[in-house]
């Protein structure tokens, strides 16, 4: 007598099965893309790692990279945005926090960026930002002169920042 399972197309093994179907493996990409969807984040390569090669991304400066420059250094930073703050102390300044491949990069978002680029600064998932190093007391970041939404770049992802208002 057969298995109850035998017949069932979940419990037959690959070795049984002749369909003659053959899907190509998904791309490292979309591997990432179904990661991010099904629980928020991947151990797979970092997202920006992909990108780094090519344009405009290949001219940004890595978060590692950034305490090494100096002081009022023209510099384009890209990454996911994972935070922004507007506390209540800091005078309309908001903040907000990028992550690439190599670590995390403060951004710091005066009040006439924000009325030029609101729209970049509210909505974006990936931001392309271009400003100046400032380094204080060990801490750095990117005084932001402006901001580009390179969301398109990623739509397959389903990122979330956590936003503080």
């Amino acid at each position: 007598m057969k298995s109850p399972k035998a017949n069932n197309p979940l419990h037959q093994s690959q070795e049984n099965s002749d369909d003659g179907v053959f899907l190509p493996e998904p791309s490292l990409f979309s591997e990432i893309a179904a990661d991010y969807s099904a629980t928020g984040l991947s151990l797979r390569p970092h997202i920006l790692s992909l990108l780094r090669e090519e344009a405009p991304y290949s001219g940004c400066t890595p978060a590692a990279e950034l305490g090494k420059l100096s002081m009022g250094r023209f510099v384009r930073v890209a990454g996911l945005v994972t935070g922004r703050q507007r506390p209540g102390t800091a005078k309309g300044t908001v903040f907000v926090t990028l992550e690439d491949e190599t670590g995390n990069i403060n951004l710091v978002v005066w009040s006439k960026v924000q009325q030029n680029f609101r729209s970049e600064l509210m909505t974006a998932k990936l931001l392309l930002v271009k400003g100046r190093v400032e380094t204080e007391q060990s801490v750095t970041h990117v005084i932001a002169g402006s901001l580009e939404d390179r969301t398109q770049d990623i739509e397959a992802l389903s990122l979330k920042s956590r936003d503080f208002h």
